[in-house]
């Protein structure tokens, strides 16, 4: 074909295309003004967007490949981290909402489906690294913030054979969170499919502690701790300072005022 024919028809491909990136980018900047409010971490979905051009980064047809059936079976396996499901918007990220929107759909249902499983991603990212609850490093502290970047971690997970690697290694790496880790991993998923039962007590406090081991990682700070795991043995110490109660609620939701006061420095970690 003569190389000016083959330019023609490149620059008319282009021309062709540009009006659907386009549509689709606007969908992307007018989905996150809208959902603006329900987000919980609205600038750093903003951050996100803007530095992969304001693209999908979830939803596209099956023949074109992304992480978004790992991203919802990470938030429905959520529970191995000692977090709740409830503070990742469960009852607008369904799967059959994802089926049909793959399939079909238009541009601005794709693009509230697509920022609202971002800020979801982003909101784990941030709860596996700082806590849920971090009474130093608050949504609004975190949001604003260019230290931890949620966003960009999120980016490179998304380009990544290793998806659930890398949102994995944004945890603790003391010794103390790993066995504790590994342990509520193996009563929520081995042992609670062999029949066992597992004191809901137990799972709960294990994950309270989960939280207090990711404050101490994020402020350099101490926490009395009222259970760890050594050796595969789940070990409990007393509760002086009366705060499991509370702290478990507030993990749970279930605290309708909610007072991010917990004992940070005033003790050692139970001398561990």
């Amino acid at each position: 074909m003569n190389p000016v024919k083959k330019l023609f028809y490149l620059w008319l491909l282009i021309v062709l295309l540009m009006p659907s990136q386009l549509i689709a980018q606007s969908s992307i900047v007018s989905a996150i003004k809208s959902q603006r409010p329900i987000l919980y971490y609205p600038y750093l979905v903003e951050r996100f967007y803007q530095q992969n051009g304001n693209k999908l980064a979830w939803i596209a047809p099956d023949t074109v490949k992304t992480h978004a059936w790992d991203a919802m079976l990470l938030l429905d396996c959520i529970k191995q981290y000692g977090l709740n499901h409830d503070d990742y918007h469960p009852d607008l990220l369904l799967y059959s909402t994802l089926h049909l929107l793959i399939e079909n759909g238009s541009d601005k249902q794709k693009a509230t489906y697509d920022i609202l499983l971002t800020d979801a991603m982003i909101r784990l990212i941030n709860d596996l690294h700082y806590g849920k609850l971090n009474p130093v490093y608050t949504e609004a502290k975190i949001d604003a913030s260019t230290q931890f970047k949620a966003d960009a971690i999120l980016l490179l997970a998304l380009q990544s054979n290793a998806f659930l690697t890398c949102i994995d290694e944004v945890q603790p790496n003391a010794k103390l969170y790993v066995d504790l880790q590994d342990h509520m991993r193996l009563l929520v998923g081995q042992r609670s499919g062999d029949c066992y039962v597992i004191p809901q007590g137990v799972i709960r406090k294990m994950a309270i502690n989960m939280e207090r081991l990711r404050w101490i990682s994020t402020t350099g700070k101490k926490a009395h701790l009222t259970l760890i795991v050594r050796d595969g043995m789940v070990i409990n110490y007393k509760d002086i300072y009366h705060q499991d109660m509370q702290l478990e609620r507030s993990l749970y939701n279930e605290n309708q005022k909610f007072n991010r006061i917990f004992n940070l420095n005033r003790t050692s970690s139970s001398k561990l």
